[in-house]
């Protein structure tokens, strides 16, 4: 059930991810001529989008330019993120101690890598690959290409951590259908639905592009305006663009509703559109973070789990 939707396309199904393991050196550690220790590092490989990878066995030095709150539910801490990533609210304190990666250019980021010394660099990012995989073994994760249930199994497999990540997925799925019945009771057949406001630009969301989404409509069944119905949740579009004119068409009876950081949202909150909707006249609206409503790894799901929970729970007898 914790199959979390990427940015891109949601998984139609969820399957486990195989991997092709091999260990390198059969002992950690070998003498020297004056009896003291060197240690010999295990790898392993690894099937990647790439093709087959050789990396470290226990990797230490972990750099993501994306994927991070994949690692921290699995009680891993890279040593550089992606600033982006380390702006999440629902990660602040998980992420002491972990250096923003100079993003000013490619090649400061690509130079602040090389100095850590990493031994795993695990990236989003297709075009620097070759660059990364002459500093250490890279990973490339193209995003969209799993559910991400699966990319988050699939990143705690690379540290050792599988039993972790399963353990995550049970203790979600559980809070899922516990909270499921009692939504349902209070929601009904009433419609839920999701507004982003960006400069001069209003979005509809559906199933496929976090900001709760999955949770709303996939795991408890929440059935959104016909509008996004049919094209956002039942279909693969992950996002529309619509005119303030459409809001009545793309709201329904709740609406969770963000807005990009420093944008002026006056155009659409001072319309007579959106303050003539029923869910704004009767206090139906949800406010969201849009910096931490964005992502869709692991605690960020389990946070708005929580948050969803509460809203609807407000609404009950």
């Amino acid at each position: 059930m914790f199959k979390l939707n990427s940015f891109g396309k949601a998984a139609a199904i969820f399957t486990s991810l195989s991997m092709a393991v091999s260990l390198a050196g059969c002992s950690s550690s070998n003498s020297n001529d004056d009896g003291t220790k060197q240690e010999n590092s295990e790898t392993r490989i690894v099937e990647t989008d790439k093709g087959e990878v050789e990396i470290p066995a226990n990797p230490q030095r972990i750099v993501s330019d994306y994927y991070l709150g994949e690692f921290l539910a699995v009680d891993t801490k890279p040593i550089i993120a992606s600033p982006y990533a380390l702006d999440n609210p629902y990660l602040a304190e998980y992420i002491g101690g972990i250096e923003p990666m100079n993003i000013t250019s490619a090649e400061t980021s690509q130079e602040m890598i090389a100095a850590a010394e990493p031994d795993l660099i695990v990236t989003i990012t297709e075009a620097d690959y070759e660059k990364y995989s002459k500093i250490a073994p890279t990973v490339y994760i193209q995003d969209g290409k799993r559910s991400d249930e699966e990319l988050f199994k699939y990143i705690a497999d690379l540290v050792g951590k599988e039993s972790e990540a399963e353990n995550y997925i049970s203790e979600f799925n559980q809070k899922v259908e516990e909270s499921k019945g009692k939504v349902h009771d209070i929601v009904g057949d009433q419609t839920v639905s999701i507004v982003e406001v960006w400069p001069q630009q209003i979005y509809s969301m559906g199933s496929h592009f976090a900001r709760g989404g999955h949770i709303l409509y996939d795991l408890w069944g929440l059935k959104a305006p016909e509008a996004v119905q049919k094209s956002m949740v039942d279909g693969d579009t992950p996002y529309e663009v619509i005119s303030l004119e459409a809001l009545p068409e793309y709201t329904g009876d709740f609406i969770l509703y963000g807005i990009l950081s420093d944008t002026d949202a006056s155009f659409v909150e001072d319309s007579q559109i959106w303050n003539n909707l029923p869910a704004v006249k009767e206090g139906k609206t949800m406010p969201y973070e849009q910096v931490a409503w964005m992502h869709r790894d692991p605690i960020t799901q389990s946070k708005q789990l929580e948050e969803l929970t509460a809203y609807f729970e407000q609404f009950g007898e």
